[in-house]
């Protein structure tokens, strides 16, 4: 009994029909039945910093905090919360998950975002960040800055 030989094109064919439901099943976010949630700001061991603020500023001067947050390959960054008070200021950042029956590749991705911030007065400042752990559990990190006149 003979076997045929497999074309050349066979392997890529069959790449290209992964790829290509994988792309279709990754959607955008935005589609009905996608939901906006409190990102989640544990780093699940990647040793990317979810906060990340400069040692010292300048009264009145804006600044920019990156904030990251981790997800699947079909979250999406949607925007932040921020409250300033004095010297304390909360970041809250929200991503946008896919409705629940979207395929999505199983990796761990991190989404960075710049946030302005400032302070109006000088002294030892404090920016927190709230966010939630992969268990569900709420998380808060903090940095403190120093505002110089």
């Amino acid at each position: 009994m003979s076997t045929q030989p497999r074309p050349a094109f066979a392997g890529a064919s069959v790449l290209v029909l992964v790829l290509g439901s994988a792309a279709v099943g990754c959607r955008s976010a935005a589609e009905p039945g996608s939901r906006r949630v409190v990102g989640i700001i544990d780093n699940g061991g990647t040793g990317i910093t979810p906060l990340v603020v400069p040692d010292t500023v300048y009264v009145q001067v804006p600044f920019l905090a990156t904030v990251t947050t981790f997800g699947g390959a079909c979250d999406h960054p949607d925007g932040a919360d921020v409250s300033t008070r004095g010297l304390l200021t909360d970041v809250t950042p929200y991503d946008l998950l896919p409705s629940p029956e979207t395929i999505c590749i199983a990796l761990l991705r991190a989404s960075p975002r710049s946030i302005a911030l400032t302070f109006a007065a000088p002294g030892t400042a404090v920016v927190r960040l709230h966010g939630r752990s992969f268990g569900g559990g709420d998380v808060t990190l903090q940095r403190v800055v120093v505002v110089r006149p």
